[in-house]
């Protein structure tokens, strides 16, 4: 095969018959490994803060669990764990404020008397001391709980009845004490008396 040049142009290279050979190389770069999390500044916050909230978050749950009682006659104290949640605790006094009382003849000849009063902060199974009398004199003392035979908690309707003879002088109930602390209020319900054959 000839190979001519024409006038005017530059000289060129004739064709080589042969094509370049290819060739490709594969090159294997390594893989960065990556920091663990742990490893990194956040990583290393996030772990710090975990660490401080489970340390005081423990301190603060055993300081609210923990009472520590101590007997009068015994120089060791006692632990005691406790529930961590707030039992309501009852108010210091009492107000009473007292009802009429109803006085009913019995067949016997003696008087069924039903003493009403309204307590305010009472609650059901605390301890009631009541003092009745005839007159101006005490018959009797009784010592009781509020219990729901007698006292609604919902709304505080207090309730005695008691047999009683027949007076002219009227019958009184006095609550003394609730829980052993003196009541606030018109402790005393009467009823007037009646006249006796």
């Amino acid at each position: 095969m000839s190979y001519r040049q024409e006038p005017g142009q530059p000289p060129t290279q004739p064709p080589s018959e042969e094509e370049p050979e290819l060739r490709s190389e594969v090159v294997v770069v390594p893989r960065q490994q990556r920091p663990a999390v742990w490893a990194t500044p956040s990583g290393i916050f996030a772990g710090v803060l975990i660490l401080a909230l489970l340390t005081f978050g423990s301190s603060v749950a055993l300081l609210t669990r923990v009472g520590v009682v101590v007997s009068p006659d015994d120089d060791e104290a006692i632990v005691t764990v406790a529930p961590s949640r707030t039992a309501t605790a009852a108010p210091a006094t009492v107000r009473v404020t007292a009802g009429p009382a109803l006085a009913e003849r019995m067949d016997t000849g003696g008087y069924r008397v039903t003493f009403t009063w309204t307590l305010e902060g009472a609650r059901e199974g605390d301890s009631a001391l009541l003092r009745f009398g005839i007159g101006s004199r005490v018959v009797s003392e009784q010592r009781g709980a509020l219990d729901p035979n007698v006292f609604v908690a919902s709304t505080g309707r207090f309730t005695v009845t008691t047999a009683q003879e027949c007076t002219a002088d009227g019958w009184s109930a006095e609550i003394v004490s609730i829980r052993n602390l003196t009541p606030v209020g018109e402790a005393t319900s009467r009823a007037a008396g009646v006249t006796c054959r």
